[in-house]
């Protein structure tokens, strides 16, 4: 089927030509087109993935490291509270930005214990990001 379609969109008079040879571009646009459209279609593809990705890992990292003092909506627990946690739902916590939220998480603060020799560059970015959209949102 793609044989038939190119030899159509080889031989259609109706395309542009540039150059004295108009032979050689006839059709050219349209596979330019086609081609452009396919990449396209695969970088957003695998962006969304890359995204959804970082979303389930720093959602992995935030249940397995952070649950415990903050709770699974942010707010605190009874633990969290009693060492002082932020609400991670707050406006002091929703003006931090991910870099500020990436230091935190990296070299602690407070009562809160680092977690750059536990957690890779990667976990506490998308830690951070996951942080940073979920709980950052004004209600």
């Amino acid at each position: 089927m793609f044989d038939q379609l190119k030899a159509t969109s080889l031989t259609s008079s109706s395309s542009p030509t540039i150059g004295k040879d108009s032979s050689q571009m006839q059709g050219r646009p349209y596979s330019f087109a086609l081609v452009l459209a396919a990449a396209l279609v695969m970088v957003l593809s695998v962006g969304s993935n890359v995204a959804r990705g970082d979303d389930d890992a720093g959602a992995k990292a935030f249940k397995a490291n952070c649950v415990v003092c903050h709770g699974a909506d942010g707010t605190g627990t009874a633990t969290g509270k009693a060492l002082k946690a932020p609400d991670l739902t707050s406006d002091a916590v929703r003006k931090l930005t991910e870099a500020e939220i990436v230091k935190q998480i990296s070299d602690g603060k407070n009562n809160m214990p680092p977690f750059k020799n536990t957690l890779t560059k990667d976990q506490i970015s998308a830690l951070a990001t996951y942080v940073h959209t979920t709980f950052g949102k004004k209600k």
